[in-house]
């Protein structure tokens, strides 16, 4: 059956995931503004967007044949086609944001646009193996948290800077521990998670962790005692809505 590259692109939406990055979003606008009326849902799905069309690139780059016990995109449509869906989902993404109305939807632009370079850079880096692990971290992982983040921050009319900061070193550790599960817990791998769980820690956004409550909930993506939540809370949150 063919399929337009949008169809994939949302196809691929719709395969689930914790999608820890639009809750982010939505944590940090309610924590500046818990009273605030803008609507949010179109920086959620953009930053799903742009999570989903790394995805989809790395596992071509990688030659991954599957993703949570399904298909790769690539695998099911080929490479040309995947890399068109891709690219539509971060086009889809910012034109989200371009329409949403917020009156510095410049700011927001650029900030996804440096975003997405870092990304690129982040990836290059570490294809061509010129790239140290914790950068390529920063620039591939922890740049769409801190983009998350960011954009919260900027629907809420504050600086988005500490937001992109924790977000940063969130998705760095993020990373890590998600390469200790992986790989074993190599003695450098868990000197990091500790050196970056200080690193959140110090950042002094105790009061927005707790105004986030179930709105984001890392759950075990991290192992932060910081971020960690009560036993009651373990799982994978619901749906969501954007």
């Amino acid at each position: 059956m063919k399929k337009r590259v949008s169809e994939i692109g949302q196809e691929f939406m719709l395969r689930g995931g914790k999608r820890l990055r639009p809750r982010l979003c939505e944590a940090v606008y309610r924590s500046i503004a818990p009273d605030g009326i803008a609507n949010i849902g179109p920086l959620k799905e953009a930053v799903e967007c742009f999570h989903k069309a790394s995805l989809i690139h790395d596992d071509i780059q990688d030659s991954s044949r599957t993703r949570g016990g399904m298909p790769t995109v690539w695998v099911e449509y080929g490479v040309p086609l995947a890399i068109a869906a891709g690219d539509w989902l971060l086009a889809h993404g910012m034109r989200l944001i371009a329409e949403a109305g917020f009156p510095n939807g410049a700011d927001m632009l650029g900030l996804v646009a440096s975003t997405i370079l870092s990304l690129c850079e982040g990836q290059g880096d570490e294809l061509a193996g010129c790239g140290d692990y914790v950068s390529v971290c920063e620039r591939k992982t922890g740049s769409l948290f801190a983009l998350a983040a960011g954009l919260g921050a900027l629907a809420a009319g504050a600086d988005p800077k500490p937001y992109c900061e924790w977000g940063c070193v969130y998705g760095v550790l993020f990373q890590v521990n998600d390469d200790i599960r992986d790989g074993g817990e190599s003695p450098r791998l868990v000197s990091l998670a500790h050196e970056y769980e200080k690193r959140l820690a110090s950042l002094g956004l105790d009061n927005f962790l707790q105004a986030a409550g179930d709105m984001f909930r890392p759950t075990d993506s991290v192992s932060s005692s910081l971020c960690k939540p009560s036993p009651a809370k373990v799982g994978n949150p619901p749906p969501l809505a954007f």
